[in-house]
Parts: C-alpha cells; sequence; structure tokens
C-alpha cells in the first residue's frame, strides 16, 4: 500500500507542481500523507514534527550561517530527532503505524523545509490537495 501511495503521490505532486508552480511538500509528501488521512492525531503529529524543525531550523539560522544542503540537512536531523523521540516516549505506537517506519522519519523534515521555501500557508494547501488527490486515487485504484 505504502508504495502505491507513494507512486501515485509522487505523480499528483509532479502534475499540480507542473500547473500551479506550488510544490506539495516534495514529491514523496503527498503520497505519505494520504495515508495518515484517517488518523488525525497521527496527521497533527506529522505537521506539528514538521513545524518544528522549520522553527528550530529558523531560529538557528540566526546565530549559524544555514544555507543550501546545510540547512536542508538540518531540518531533516531535527525532524528524525523527533520522529525518534516521539517513538521513543510511545513504543506501543511504533508496530502499530507507519508513520514510524524509515520514512516517517525523513518526510516531517521534507515538508518543513518546504516550508521554508515557499512558506507554510501555501505548502499546506498544495499539500491538502495533493494528499486528498492521491488518496482519492488510491481508493479507485487499489481499493483501500
Amino acid at each position: 500500500m505504502l508504495t502505491a501511495s507513494l507512486v501515485i503521490g509522487v505523480l499528483v505532486s509532479l502534475l499540480l507542481t507542473e500547473l500551479i508552480g506550488l510544490s506539495a511538500g516534495g514529491v514523496i509528501v503527498p503520497g505519505y500523507v494520504a495515508l495518515l488521512l484517517d488518523r488525525p492525531i497521527s496527521l497533527a503529529g506529522f505537521i506539528l514534527a514538521a513545524l518544528i524543525s522549520f522553527g528550530c531550523v529558523r531560529w538557528l539560522s540566526q546565530y549559524v550561517m544555514l544555507y543550501g544542503n546545510r540547512r536542508f540537512s538540518l531540518t531533516l536531523l531535527i525532524s528524525m530527532t523527533l520522529s525518534i523521540a516521539a517513538q521513543w516516549l510511545s513504543p506501543a505506537l511504533a508496530a502499530a503505524h507507519l508513520e514510524w517506519a524509515g520514512i516517517g522519519f525523513i518526510v516531517p523534515g521534507l515538508l518543513g523545509h518546504q516550508f521554508d521555501r515557499q512558506g507554510i500557508v501555501r505548502s499546506l494547501i498544495m499539500l491538502t490537495i495533493a494528499s486528498v488527490i492521491t488518496r482519492l486515487a488510491l481508493l479507485l485504484i487499489v481499493r483501500l
């Protein structure tokens, strides 16, 4: 299911980026979020991790030169740390939910990086559109 969602999400994200000119948080993010749409608490935790990663990088950039790959890598490291901490604080959720799989450690950082590049509101609007389209396509194609 994850693979199908990611493939459809990449296609939807690419199409929307070409048509509208804004990113949905990165090419794999809509496919991942499409699988979280029926779990609002997990979705809220995902967005919170992205927002915290974005905020930490913005704050740190006042004191340290953060540009390009350094800024992107730091956003990913912060999001992975937050995801690992959430898993450690709630180990019962780790085995039961997709968001703690390997990809779930990286995806909030990708969204946080996109917040930094095009803004929070634009990124969230595009992510909402792309993930809903991806979920609908999954329902039609894969019969979730």
